[in-house]
């Protein structure tokens, strides 16, 4: 499988949303064999630590994730013959639970949050007993390892470098592919400027942590990874505008966006209205179909009080916004 990683299609936005006259461009990571950017991540950690021997044949590979990184270690070990327990949160979902399983893998459920109320600290927290009780288990450490970032810098960023675009927007997050990409458009295309998003209530930015609904997106802390040198602009979105956005655009291009999708397209939109820019270039992570029985649920938005956001009020939000 991981020979399908990557590649992934680049579409052209075609809505009533865009500006006239400008672009946005969508790199849709969900046509990756598990459905995210993270295949991509989960092979270069893993390649890299096979290469040190930081990872041993038929060896144990122990991760926090809030989901799609654990996917594509999952199929992966099944694919490459290793071990692979996955630390997660309540916020996982029972679709994702079952895929590490049908792989697998081993899942560890974390059920205290942290002291700031998020999961991912408790969850590394139980990562680093794991690892205790298997001494020769590797931790590919997402949020801080090097190889994260350097495999995007050097695989993916790539695959979008012939594109002809003035934005490259992206999700912060553990900082990986966003750094690593960043990087390479900053050695050899300097005149692309980089929008490094996140959503309201993470604490990347040095913003006080509160938790938030959508998953894929945000820390309660800001990892290693995350390299500010490469970023130009930075923005936050909230819950709210991030889902509705995901709705808007399922319902009328037919596009199924994961919630930091609907952050990115948010975020890249003001910058089009508000820059002199002709277009911008959106990686986008997931696909919707991860989140059906959360964001796109009705019971799960009733639940956590979530009311879409008209139309019109999506666009007060993108030409109303402060840019930072």
């Amino acid at each position: 499988m991981k020979q399908s990683i990557g590649h992934t299609p680049i579409v052209s936005l075609q809505h009533r949303l865009l500006p006239e006259g400008k672009t946005l461009y969508l790199k849709l990571e969900q046509f990756n064999p598990t459905l995210s950017i993270k295949d991509r991540t989960a092979l270069g950690l893993i390649q890299a630590a096979l290469e040190t021997g930081k990872l041993k044949p038929k060896g144990t590979v122990v991760e926090s994730t809030s989901g799609n990184l654990g996917k594509a270690l999952a199929m992966l070990g099944a694919a490459m013959d290793f071990k692979v327990i996955i630390v997660v949160d309540p916020k996982v979902s029972t679709k994702n639970l079952n895929l590490y399983r049908a792989y697998g893998a081993q899942v560890e459920m974390v059920t205290t949050p942290d002291e700031h109320g998020g999961y991912q600290q408790a969850r590394i927290a139980r990562v680093k007993e794991i690892i205790k009780h298997h001494p020769n288990a590797y931790w590919p450490n997402q949020y801080d390892n090097p190889d994260n970032p350097a495999f995007h810098c050097n695989h993916t960023a790539l695959e979008i470098s012939h594109l002809d675009f003035d934005l490259l927007v992206g999700a912060v997050s553990t900082g990986g592919h966003l750094s690593g990409i960043a990087r390479w458009f900053k050695n050899n295309h300097p005149s692309v400027q980089v929008l490094a998003c996140d959503v309201e209530g993470s604490a990347i930015f040095g913003t006080p942590f509160k938790p938030y609904l959508v998953n894929g997106i945000g820390l309660g802390w800001c990892a290693q990874n995350t390299d500010f040198s490469v970023f130009d602009y930075r923005c936050q979105i909230s819950d709210q505008e991030a889902i509705s956005m995901c709705h808007l655009l399922a319902q009328e291009t037919g596009i199924l966006l994961g919630g930091s999708g609907g952050v990115l397209v948010s975020a890249a939109l003001t910058y089009l209205y508000r820059l002199h820019i002709r277009s911008a270039l959106a990686v986008i992570p997931d696909t919707g179909v991860n989140y059906l029985d959360q964001i796109y649920d009705k019971d799960w938005l009733s639940d956590k009080n979530v009311k879409l956001l008209t139309f019109p009020e999506i666009m007060d939000k993108i030409r109303e916004r402060d840019l930072a």
